[in-house]
């Protein structure tokens, strides 16, 4: 039997009987017990619950797992280098593509506002498609409103990290030309937890982001780090991202207009020998 991704991938050592999360626990607790700090006053500066720092701290013995939402809480509490905590997954690394030209940044810039101008046009032409189907199928409208809504939507309680995570998953992931269910088949993360990290929605173990960082070709401390220079790069890669994906739906917007022009040619009635 071939074995699964996450067993074949280099990080996989790294947890091997837990102990990626056994070093990290005695690393971040050792640091605590040097400057001080207790659990208490801990979660006062991480905002973290108690219950899930005394957890975390058990974790150098029991090799249990914890979510990154938990080590970045501790960690950026603690002021700890993420390069230093955190070893390699590794695997291969790929450097990022060289920054947009600030004529590129400003040209995208320009297509943005653009983009946004012309939002509420698409949206009357959902509800008008939404009118269009409703003979066949009444419930359409609530389906367009999901759309309509999208813009104003934000994750109720989300974590920033979370969104700050998924974005960089996200971005990195179309900027490597890698579809969702590529990366699944690279990393053997479930497709379904994918979509839901990169949407912000999910608060992935360390473990399951090691698989995504090896399979993305990155360095584990670029999902962590929030200094100027890491940023910079988020925002390139976004950009990068925004770009192809533009790239990606110009056919599909091609096809939507003539579409539209169908529906108008046979929902108004018009004669088939009609010349246009």
């Amino acid at each position: 039997m071939s074995k699964k991704p996450k067993e074949t991938q280099a990080n996989t050592k790294l947890f091997k009987d837990g102990l990626l999360y056994r070093n990290i626990s005695a690393t971040l607790t050792e640091q605590c017990k040097r400057i001080g700090i207790t659990p208490t006053t801990l979660s006062k500066l991480s905002g973290i619950h108690t219950s899930t720092i005394k957890y975390f701290r058990t974790s150098q013995k029991t090799g249990k797992p914890f979510s990154v939402g938990t080590f970045f809480g501790l960690a950026k509490a603690l002021q700890l280098d993420f390069d230093h905590v955190l070893p390699p997954h590794g695997g291969a690394l790929e450097p990022f593509p060289p920054p947009l030209t600030q004529e590129d940044v400003d040209s995208l810039a320009v297509a943005a506002k653009a983009l946004e101008t012309s939002k509420p046009d698409l949206l009357r032409l959902m509800k008008t498609l939404s009118e269009m189907g409703k003979p066949t199928n009444p419930a359409i409208e609530e389906t367009a409103a999901v759309f309509a809504a999208e813009s104003g939507f934000k994750v109720p309680g989300s974590l920033e990290i979370l969104i700050m995570i998924g974005r960089r998953v996200r971005s990195l992931r179309i900027v490597r030309g890698l579809g969702r269910s590529e990366l699944r088949g690279i990393s053997g993360v479930p497709f379904s937890s994918i979509f839901a990290i990169e949407a912000g929605l999910q608060n992935p173990s360390m473990q399951t982001l090691y698989q995504l960082a090896e399979a993305l070709q990155a360095p584990i401390s670029f999902f962590f780090k929030t200094d100027p220079e890491t940023e910079k790069d988020q925002i390139d890669l976004e950009r990068r991202a925004a770009s192809i994906i533009a790239c990606g739906q110009i056919s599909s917007v091609n096809e939507m207009l003539s579409t539209v022009e169908y529906l108008f040619r046979t929902a108004s009635g018009t004669s088939p020998f009609e010349s246009s």
